[in-house]
């Protein structure tokens, strides 16, 4: 969601290969033996091999053959193996089962551990389309108006559709400093939208904390990678200094991680011996991960978890954790469902690629499993329409009588920068033109009536800055009362 002030952000840049929306297990593995999250190996299908069958040796040699001998043009050897290995995994039909080539690999073990470059949005790759997760939080891709689930169609004229994601990515990497025009397809407009960025470096924010005059802490999660368990102590033992007494964890938009760094900081929110997670295996078998040390007595307060429908995963397993085992408060909208978990099996094919396996459910600790459902918030809490708004056109003028989905993003931007209009359906009214002369006013623009390039690159400055503003976001400001509630409780209970 582009201008979103107090949002999180995503795990993973644009630079890297789809791995947003789940959770990791990372393991040392001697063969291609199964193993449960806790390392120990598990039981292998019966009809499993160590390798192929000579038969289907012989099967796939021929048909290298025949491709390298036979096909009209020149092939590489090395991309049919990968398109082989890829083909494999894709046969599984699971979306977060993926063969990662040498290069997407390094690519990939540079996002979890904070290694970023890009215009800054999380992809993946859906059904032939380039899908976006989510763009990072103050990123180009943010900026220019990207959003969860937007598809891009092309980058610079030159089209997307089809292309692997390391593919598609190399198209729209770039140098600092260069742009990128992207065509995307966003569900609910009847009409491709045109998004310039321009690219920089992205400096990953994980972990963002701050107390109130009132005690009310506000600790933003964006991801979970190899470091974030520490960053959450740090911010803690900070918040605690600074007088915390309850806390509101933000994991809006946060797309997951590592399954280690949640138990982690579960473990440090939790009083000892309560579940955090469930894992189950393929054979049914389950392991509880609990708090082994747990929270200090005097570092347990009232906790609001403030989700949204990009919470996903790891941030799932925080949230449903902290609801069953800390009684924790769920404001915002129910979230992503996504209840399986990863194992990027590393070196296993000797050539530096990966192959990400689906391994494990992951489960709340009653033993719900919210695959596709999600977790409901026990107070549902929707952001304005603003919230959503994308970047305005520079190459077409928007004026009167004019309709399409520009103009309706317009209307939602002059709500959001105080000038509303009578309607927010795409059509140009003359109450459309009579706000935005009173915003041009206000701006000391040429009152034209009209978004020209000028007029729109104010309209959205000035958005972007109302959107920084947590006076401005329902849902943190219903997240914090409900904070102050539970505190003002848990004085009374005392005295």
């Amino acid at each position: 969601m582009w201008f979103r002030g107090r949002t999180v952000v995503a795990m993973i840049v644009l630079t890297a290969i789809a791995a947003g929306m789940v959770t990791y297990i990372f393991l040392e593995l001697p063969s291609w033996g199964y193993l449960t999250p806790n390392t120990q190996r598990g039981v292998a299908s019966p009809n499993s091999s160590d390798g192929l069958q000579q038969g289907e040796l012989d099967k796939m040699n021929k048909a290298l053959s025949l491709i390298e001998q036979r096909y009209l043009l020149s092939t590489d050897r090395s991309r049919l193996l990968d398109g082989a290995i890829q083909g494999m995994v894709e046969s599984l039909h699971d979306p977060y089962s993926v063969y990662k080539s040498e290069e997407e690999a390094e690519k990939f073990n540079d996002t979890l551990q904070g290694a970023f470059t890009g215009i800054g949005a999380n992809l993946r790759v859906d059904h032939g389309a380039i899908v976006v997760e989510e763009p990072i939080r103050g990123s180009p891709a943010e900026k220019a108006g990207l959003k969860p689930m937007d598809i891009l169609l092309s980058v610079n004229g030159e089209s997307l559709q089809g292309l692997t994601l390391s593919e598609a990515v190399s198209k729209i990497r770039g140098p600092k400093g260069t742009k990128a025009k992207l065509r995307i397809q966003r569900s609910g407009s009847s009409e491709p939208l045109d998004l310039e960025l321009v690219r920089d470096r992205i400096d990953l924010e994980t972990v963002h904390a701050e107390v109130d005059s009132d005690g009310i802490g506000h600790l933003r999660i964006n991801q979970f990678n190899e470091d974030t368990s520490v960053q959450v102590a740090n911010a803690l033992r900070t918040m605690e200094i600074s007088g915390l007494k309850a806390l509101v964890i933000d994991v809006r938009d946060n797309p997951g991680g590592l399954l280690k760094s949640v138990v982690e900081i579960a473990d440090q929110l939790l009083e000892k011996g309560k579940p955090i997670v469930q894992s189950e295996s393929r054979d049914g078998n389950r392991k509880v991960d609990y708090a082994n040390n747990g929270a200090k007595a005097d570092m347990r307060f009232p906790i609001v978890v403030l989700m949204n429908k990009g919470s996903a995963s790891s941030a799932e397993i925080l949230a449903g954790a902290l609801k069953q085992s800390a009684n924790a408060v769920l404001v915002g909208e129910t979230t992503y469902g996504k209840g399986t978990v990863q194992v990027p099996f590393n070196d296993i094919l000797g050539d530096g690629s990966i192959v990400k396996l689906t391994v494990n459910k992951w489960l709340l600790p009653d033993g719900t499993w919210v695959h596709e459902k999600g977790i409901a918030p026990d107070v549902a809490v929707a952001q304005p329409e603003y919230f959503l708004a994308s970047r305005l056109p520079r190459d077409l003028i928007l004026k009167y009588d004019s309709t399409g989905e520009a103009v309706k993003n317009l209307q939602n931007i002059l709500a959001g920068v105080g000038f509303p209009a009578d309607r927010n359906d795409g059509y140009f009214s003359q109450a459309t033109k009579t706000a935005l002369e009173a915003f041009q006013t206000r701006e000391s623009l040429p009152i034209t009536g009209e978004v020209d390039a000028a007029t729109a690159q104010r309209l959205e400055e000035v958005l972007y800055v109302n959107l920084q503003n947590p006076d401005n976001d329902k849902q943190w400001q219903v997240a914090l009362d409900k904070a102050k509630e539970l505190l003002a409780s848990e004085l009374l209970a005392r005295e």
